[in-house]
């Protein structure tokens, strides 16, 4: 019996169909042990392919033709009044959309909506109501329910639930953890408070305080202070100390746009970082330890112990990376090591996330499941497979715990949990699926994950991985040349390293590329050569550095481990003469200039579109990543940066490149400031270099650089030098009030209430914009509020030139925008001059 009719004969004679009136058939699924033998029904019929929902892929392409011209005739209805081809362009969008609905791709793009959601909210200039979110996402919600009888509009109202959803959980979790911030500069103050962390740095030290008392009284004082000691040895974890620091505002972003450090310590529970004057000393705990402090001056005792035996062993610099490895402890890694594999690629090595986690809980898996395979009863009779997961989950568990609960660490453990479950279920282990619940789980509770650069290259990564080896896996389970039996291009036993080849080029390549402009937007350098280094020191870590380290952690109470050490230390001595082999290769390290957030943005479209979708809205991925390049080249470069303490001024001079200037010339080139600064404008090279002070023309009182016209830029270091900087510069960049009848613009800094750089773009006769860093309103909760503290005393104040010129140059008008989001605008008459305009020596 052969086609439909004996099909439908088999199906009855097991019980798998019944008729129903009208001739109709109720067909249940086939079997699933026929398709796990080979699919092969009876006389070589080979069933239907079911989908997800148990239809066939014809029944499926048919339903989305149906619904796409349903909506390709509404919308083409729409766009034809623009003209046919808008209409035509609308049916083709609609078409794709509806194929990728009925696909079930549209889970998917739920965590794409959440974060831009999250980004939305984190984007507002103010802060918005905290449960203003729920209103739109209840709407949304019900509107998608409404419209379920209609496939696109429920995904699109569901779509914008989320994104309501993404904005209000944002806001709801802020306001959950919010915290004071401190808002001026205290000299000297005394502090009080238990050791939450301590660090050691290359110069110093540094630990983070949970405060207990505070000898200044303050409305609201912060709850965590960061503090730098000038000593190598900070006292232990869980301990009771005082000390006098001077504190202030965590610090802003060092350019406009740039990273924002004190918001990023703001979501780490800290309000004010500062440097001791002098030791911290023992004092009386005020209370008994709590919980979280005991927990984790035990944990901290356990890293400080196995560091120390691994130190023991390998007492050289691969000691110090294996550390970091294992215990997350990077202090003794030196920089030359760190700038290595940052320049090589491999920088993803040190820091504990998604790679590490998954080797130990796959070489525990893997070992587990081994040994319970060499008992054939439990072999042939229990779910060997899902009992090995128990002890993968539980070694992550651990070594989340060991490597110090750390932001990436915490992401990679909620992706291997997803993972292991769907083993324990008996489902696929890494799907896009699982990963799109991982970042659903992540961005629930810690939504400002959207902000973090190692959030976005972690999942960037992650989710070309897994649609890489979606679309081209079977180029690496079968590469061409690979043989059934293994040989390949008849050389025996040779398709497995064939295999693992291919698998590695795929995965460097996705991951390279994935990561690639986040590592551009966030740090303005590349890796070109970073598939060579990943190639070559991959197999070293896959198959030595992270077994032997497993292994080391597992024998150190049986005092067994330092032979395992001995080989990790092999071949972290192997991984690092790659690293440098590879670095010191011409063009292995390339600056990039910084760009806008609507680049990343776009790229990131691109990213989620190239690896989510499946018919034609594939090609907007090119045309997206296009407009993020075009975008990037037009950014505008600042001509002035000046830095939070107006100590550092950085002018951009007639060769189109940045010269520096500052209070003193020992050590200029190799501040913070200059290095961020010279870095977003893709001239990395130039950190440290005697070239960037060459051009600044100083003396005891100030120093002053060219602009690219010509105009000077003058930085007064004293008041004596106020009057000659008014009369000849056309900006001056200082800590003291100007006199009233100053011609320059004067950006005046307060050195008492630092709070933001300030960039400054000039436009020859259109006038000049300045653009500070982040505004001192206080209008987020992670942002200090200067003007509510110390209103009298702003931290940045623009001050417009007099309307008279005393000098020799009339400085260009102001635009309309020139000021937007900047502390104080003044004109001269409202300038509160703490020197008499008479006499600028007077008030020495």
């Amino acid at each position: 019996m052969a086609g439909a009719d004996g099909a439908c004969t088999i199906g009855a004679r097991h019980g798998k169909s019944a008729a129903l009136p009208g001739g109709r058939v109720n067909a249940k699924p086939h079997d699933g042990r026929v398709r796990e033998r080979g699919g092969q029904g009876v006389q070589g019929q080979v069933p239907p392919q079911h989908g997800p929902e148990g239809k066939t892929g014809a029944q499926r392409r048919a339903r989305a033709a149906v619904l796409a011209a349903g909506i390709s005739v509404r919308q083409t209805d729409v766009w034809n009044g623009f003209g046919p081809p808008l209409g035509a362009l609308a049916g083709r969008l609609a078409g794709a959309m509806a194929h990728e609905i009925e696909d079930r791709r549209a889970f998917l793009f739920l965590p794409i909506g959440f974060a831009i959601g999250a980004g939305a909210y984190f984007a507002a200039p103010y802060e918005p109501l905290p449960y203003v979110g729920l209103a739109p996402a209840f709407t949304f919600a019900a509107l998608a329910l409404w419209s379920r009888a209609r496939p696109f509009g429920f995904h699109l109202f569901a779509w914008l639930a989320v994104i309501a959803l993404g904005f209000a959980v944002s806001s709801l979790q802020v306001q959950r953890m919010a915290h004071p911030v401190l808002a001026e500069t205290l000299n000297a103050a005394e502090v009080a408070g238990f050791v939450e962390a301590a660090e050691q740095r290359p110069r110093g030290s540094r630990i983070t305080l949970a405060v207990t008392g505070f000898t200044r009284p303050m409305e609201h004082p912060p709850e965590r202070v960061r503090v730098t000691l000038a000593g190598r040895d900070p006292p232990s974890v869980g301990s009771h100390v005082k000390l006098r620091a001077s504190l202030g505002p965590p610090p802003g972003p060092a350019y406009p746009g740039g990273f924002d450090f004190g918001r990023s310590i703001w979501f780490d529970g800290i309000g004010a970082t500062g440097f001791a004057l002098g030791r911290p000393q023992a004092s009386p705990t005020p209370g008994p330890l709590p919980w979280r402090l005991r927990v984790a001056t035990w944990l901290d005792e356990v890293r400080h112990s196995i560091a120390e035996r691994i130190r023991h062993a390998l007492p050289g610099p691969e000691g110090g990376v294996a550390v970091a490895l294992v215990t997350g402890l990077r202090d003794a890694v030196g920089e030359p090591i760190e700038e290595s594999m940052r320049i090589s690629g491999l920088s993803h090595v040190l820091s504990i996330s998604g790679l590490h986690m998954a080797l130990v809980a796959s070489t525990v898996f893997f070992l587990v499941r081994a040994l319970l395979a060499l008992v054939p009863g439990l072999a042939l009779s229990w779910p060997i497979k899902s009992w090995a997961a128990v002890p993968a989950a539980l070694s992550a568990s651990f070594y989340l715990l060991l490597s110090g609960v750390e932001v990436p660490t915490q992401r990679a453990y909620v992706m291997t949990l997803l993972v292991l479950a769907g083993v324990m279920l008996g489902r696929p282990a890494l799907t896009l699926r699982t990963l799109a619940v991982a970042a659903l789980v992540v961005m629930a509770l810690t939504p400002w994950a959207v902000l973090d650069p190692g959030a976005q290259m972690s999942f960037a990564a992650t989710l070309a991985l897994v649609a890489a080896y979606e679309r081209f896996g079977s180029y690496v389970t079968r590469p061409p040349g690979v043989a059934q039996d293994g040989s390949w291009l008849g050389m025996p036993r040779l398709g497995m390293p064939v295999r693992y080849v291919a698998a590695l080029v795929l995965a460097s390549l996705a991951a390279g590329l994935a990561t690639a402009p986040y590592a551009a937007f966030h740090f303005q350098r590349l890796a070109p050569l970073s598939l060579l280094a990943n190639l070559a020191a991959m197999p070293v870590v896959s198959f030595a550095v992270m077994p032997a380290g497993l292994i080391g952690s597992v024998l150190m109470p049986f005092g067994w481990d330092a032979p395992a050490w001995h080989v990790m230390g092999w071949g972290l001595g192997v991984m690092q003469a790659i690293s440098d082999a590879v670095a010191a290769l011409p063009g292995a390290d390339r600056g990039v200039r910084a760009m806008p957030a609507a680049s990343i943005a776009l790229f990131s479209l691109a990213l989620v579109v190239l690896c989510l979708s499946r018919t034609r809205l594939i090609l907007l991925a090119p045309a997206s990543a296009a407009v993020a390049v075009g975008l990037a080249a037009m950014a505008p470069r600042p001509d002035l940066l000046v830095d939070a303490q107006a100590r550092t001024v950085a002018v951009r001079g007639p060769d189109g490149m940045l010269d520096v200037m500052g209070d003193r010339l020992p050590g200029l080139s190799d501040r913070f400031a200059v290095e961020q600064w010279l870095n977003a404008d893709g001239d990395r090279a130039r950190v440290g270099t005697k070239e960037l002070v060459a051009r600044a023309a100083c003396d005891a009182v100030g120093c002053t650089l060219p602009l690219a016209d010509g105009h000077l830029v003058a930085l007064s270091r004293h008041r004596d030098s106020l009057e000659d900087d008014c009369r000849l510069a056309a900006i001056l960049v200082t800590p003291f009030a100007p006199p009233r009848d100053c011609a320059a613009t004067v950006i005046r800094v307060d050195t008492r209430n630092p709070t933001s750089s300030v960039a400054g773009y000039l436009f020859g006769d259109d006038g000049e914009r300045f653009v500070p860093g982040r505004p001192a309103k206080g209008t987020r909760p992670w942002e200090p509020d200067v003007r509510s503290a110390v209103s009298q005393h702003p931290g940045v104040t623009i001050i417009k030139p007099a309307s008279r010129s005393t000098g020799t140059w009339n400085p260009p008008p102001v635009r309309p925008d020139a000021f937007d989001n900047l502390d104080a605008v003044l004109v001269p008459d409202d300038v509160d001059s703490d020197v008499p305009p008479e006499n600028p020596a007077a008030a020495q």
